[in-house]
């Protein structure tokens, strides 16, 4: 289990989330994934983000996030 922050620039919008993920893992093998934005962690034009998604290794160990989230109509 681990929590990470985002802090940047999503789809022309400022701010920072933090998302919780986990994963099993039995060497090169992943399940029961688990990704998550932690609800009202949003800031700046981030705030109100909710969404899930997950991590991949590549072969070289490189992890690389996706994830579906929603934002708020901007006003």
């Amino acid at each position: 289990m681990a929590m990470e922050s985002f802090e940047g620039f999503l789809c022309g919008r400022s701010g920072s989330f933090n998302f919780a993920h986990s994963a099993t893992t039995s060497g090169s093998d992943r399940s029961a994934e688990f990704f998550t934005v932690v609800p009202t962690s949003g800031t700046g034009e981030l705030t109100g983000i909710h969404g899930a998604g997950g991590i991949t290794v590549d072969g070289e160990g490189a992890h690389h996030i996706w994830f579906d989230y929603e934002l708020p109509t901007a006003g």
